[in-house]
């Protein structure tokens, strides 16, 4: 068994080595998934398929007939590509992943045994047009090729079948992996029965074949690490980059130079025949120059006659030999590169063979060619030819293995100070900072692009640590802040309730509860929102007011009243309020005190003089203090009832357990803004009967909370006559009718409730008698 290296090896190799290392690169992550460990197989499988090649380009012996074992790799390789679609981004269908790879692997193995069992029922043979050694299998070689092919289309249709149920954004990544498995396999595959069949090169075979091999594994690799969501290193997405990079273009230099060595060993084995034509002598002891047609000195018969060109006559050549190529070539010009003092007879065509060996013959290599109007042959051992391209090839595979070693392991090691080395470091910090140690600073050795990360991390970790230690100081006096902070709160809510307190105790001598005026009865409910606690006691304070009391107005006595809602949220609302009780209970004073001047007052003149005289005290406010009131007053003896409205809603009156609005023909803008004098004065008046109730109320009695919006908002009831029914429902009791909406209140609330009844004795309210109270304002 003799080593003899080709071209055709040497470009096997540097598939093999590659997609070796693919293989590796995968295997070696940590905690794999399923579709790792497939794509990893695949590659190892590819690279026991390439391996192959190399045998058989390499040895220059039977045993290398044995690569066919191996070549049968590749089938497992197409199946581990199709699995890889089956976990590829997610595992999918499992069960019959494994089904489907258990009946594909029987398969493959039920055809290896039958194929390594024809093997050893076969003798090697050489096969010129490959160059190789080879078992006589083409019936066993075209199934292997119905195979392949059948596994593969079966690959990308599981590539298609997964892309097609896969989401999305899954759909686009499986359709690449769809397409670039097919450039890697299709175009070889497509290539070699091209080779096969003579329309192509075994060097055009071996071109597409490590073209489409190297950069399409090295596309699948990068597009897988780039979208798997296993732990990849960053190392080995470099090292993977320039090894394929340097090996493409390794290939590529070593087809532009090693292809020419065949043509120079042809011109100098045909400069060694016009050599011996000149000096009439063989100048090699194994070369054989003769004429056509003249026996040679070494015998009539140098070899058997295997095959000859199609335009040659075999009968008339005694030494027949095989084309280069199986079908018919042309003959293949060679030029004398130089000249000497005499014109050169050097051929200029010549037609190359490679003729077949027996056990009497070695193989050989047979020139034919026309020198001086003679026919000549020339033959050459076949060894010579190979040991020609084994020493020409030789320092190129010690060029790939001196750059694989550099870039695995050189690469490495450059690769490890400049980046690798600064990030894992980088790394190490942050898992110390993951952990809470935050003393953690790294050293810069180099000012790059890591290196200014590094500056920024060991920044931002001083940053959180000076942060951390401001918080620590914090905690560690966050007690006595809280109790520092809540002693001020404590002091500051005691303020605010007291003022609140003090608001609320100027407020409350404006109220009424109940009060009797002969056949008019007054009662009151009034219920602020706001609520605070002050000496242990609840207290509210806001701006709704209810005023009645009795006076002699032209003469007569009447029940004057007033319901009323200053503007403003609490302590706001409540100084609104004081101001109109105030100004309100003053008018009443005054029209107490002067009543004898008042004798020609109608009700409606003093209720034009009142509500004017309110009017002007807050327009002193210019605005920033408005009130919302009725105002009206009625005589005792006939229940005649006057009112007067500012944006108030209506009264309500409650007649024959029936509750109605009472239809306000004219509102009066807000007390505060500007009153018009030019306009006429118009005071709404109405007829009581005995038994009738009158209702007064702020708007807090219709904002009631009715349900939720789809935004989460509440909303709010705007129809007035729905508190109407609570009336009805209430029987007039206004206890009861608080009761029934209290929950869905949303702002301060009162009622103010005026009865018209047939006598002046005390009502009787469930059954028990009212006391009335008369509150006069002094």
């Amino acid at each position: 068994m003799s080593l003899q290296l080709t071209f055709f090896s040497f470009g096997s190799l540097i598939v093999c080595i590659f997609t070796a290392v693919l293989g590796s690169f995968l295997a070696a992550i940590r905690n794999r998934s399923k579709s790792s460990s497939y794509l990893a197989g695949a590659f190892f499988l590819l690279s026991v398929h390439a391996f192959a090649f190399v045998i058989a380009y390499s040895i220059d012996s039977p045993v290398a007939a044995y690569h066919r074992w191996l070549i049968l790799a590749v089938i497992p390789a197409f199946s581990c590509m199709g699995q890889f679609f089956f976990f590829y981004p997610s595992p999918i269908k499992e069960k019959f992943s494994f089904r489907f790879f258990s009946a594909q692997l029987f398969i493959w193995l039920t055809f290896s045994i039958y194929y390594v069992f024809c093997t050893f029922q076969k003798e090697p043979v050489f096969d010129f047009s490959e160059q190789i050694w080879t078992y006589p299998l083409p019936l066993e070689n075209k199934i292997l090729g119905v195979l392949v092919l059948t596994y593969s289309f079966l690959m990308i249709f599981t590539g298609i079948w997964r892309s097609w149920t896969a989401s999305q954004e899954s759909n686009r990544f499986t359709g690449l992996f769809v397409l670039f498995f097919s450039l890697l396999i299709f175009p070889p595959v497509i290539a070699n029965s091209m080779s096969r069949a003579g329309i192509i090169s075994r060097t055009d075979f071996l071109t597409v074949y490590t073209f489409f091999m190297i950069p399409g594994s090295f596309v699948i690799l990068v597009l897988y690490i780039n979208t798997t969501s296993d732990q990849t290193r960053f190392l080995n997405r470099i090292t993977g980059i320039c090894l394929g990079t340097f090996l493409l273009i390794l290939y590529w230099i070593g087809l532009a130079s090693v292809s020419r060595q065949e043509d120079t060993f042809d011109l100098s084995k045909l400069r060694e025949a016009e050599n011996s034509i000149f000096i009439k002598k063989n100048i090699s002891g194994s070369a054989i120059v003769s004429r056509v047609g003249i026996p040679t000195k070494q015998g009539s018969n140098p070899g058997p006659r295997v095959g000859a060109p199609t335009n040659h006559n075999p009968d008339s050549d005694p030494h027949v030999g095989i084309p280069t190529n199986e079908n018919p070539i042309s003959p293949k010009r060679f030029l004398r590169q130089s000249t000497g003092y005499y014109d050169s007879v050097f051929p200029s065509e010549a037609e190359r063979y490679f003729v077949e060996g027996n056990k009497e013959k070695s193989r050989s290599v047979l020139y034919k060619f026309d020198l001086e109007n003679q026919k000549y042959e020339a033959i050459f051992p076949y060894e010579e030819y190979r040991n020609f391209l084994h020493k020409a090839i030789r320092p190129y595979f010690a060029v790939l293995f001196i750059t694989v070693f550099v870039i695995l392991f050189g690469f490495r090691l450059f690769f490890r100070g400049t980046i690798w080395n600064p990030l894992k470091n980088l790394l190490i910090g942050i898992g110390k900072v993951n952990q809470g140690d935050l003393n953690t600073k790294i050293q810069v050795r180099i000012q790059d692009e890591i290196g200014f990360l590094t500056d920024s991390f060991n920044g931002m970790v001083s940053s959180i640590r000076e942060a951390r230690t401001a918080l620590s100081v914090y905690a560690d006096t966050l007690e006595d802040q809280v109790k520092d902070r809540t002693s001020r709160l404590t002091k500051l809510l005691e303020q605010q309730q007291g003022d609140y307190f003090l608001t609320s105790l100027l407020l409350k001598p404006f109220g009424i509860e109940t009060a009797r005026n002969g056949k008019v009865s007054v009662e009151s409910f009034t219920r602020q929102k706001k609520q605070f606690l002050f000496k242990e006691q609840n207290h509210e304070i806001g701006g709704d007011l209810c005023m009645s009391t009795s006076l002699k107005i032209g003469g007569a006595n009447c029940t004057v009243f007033m319901n009323a809602d200053a503007m403003g949220k609490s302590i706001q609302g409540a100084g609104g309020a004081i101001v109109l009780g105030s100004v309100f209970g003053a008018i009443l004073n005054r029209t107490r005190l002067f009543e004898d001047k008042t004798l020609e007052f109608s009700p409606q003149r003093w209720l034009r003089s009142a509500f004017l005289e309110l009017s002007k005290v807050f327009e002193i406010f210019e605005g920033s203090m408005l009130v919302t009131a009725v105002l009206g007053v009625i005589e005792e003896s006939t229940g005649k009832t006057y009112l007067v409205n500012a944006e108030h809603p209506s009264p309500i009156l409650y007649r024959n357990g029936k509750a109605s609005l009472i239809p306000t023909k004219h509102f009066f803008n807000r007390i505060g803004l500007p009153f018009d004098p030019s306009s006429i004065f118009t005071v709404q008046s109405f007829q009581l009967k005995p038994g009738d109730c009158l209702f007064l109320g702020s708007d807090g009695k219709d904002d009631l909370i009715v349900g939720l919006r789809e935004d989460g908002s509440k909303e709010i009831n705007e129809n007035q006559e729905a508190f109407l029914s609570r009336i009805e429902e209430a029987k007039g009791d206004l206890h009861k009718i608080y009761q029934g909406m209290e929950e869905y209140l949303t702002d301060d609330i009162s009622f103010l409730k005026i009865e018209y009844s047939y006598s002046k004795e005390p009502l009787r309210t469930n059954g028990q008698p009212t006391m009335f109270v008369s509150k006069e304002i002094n």
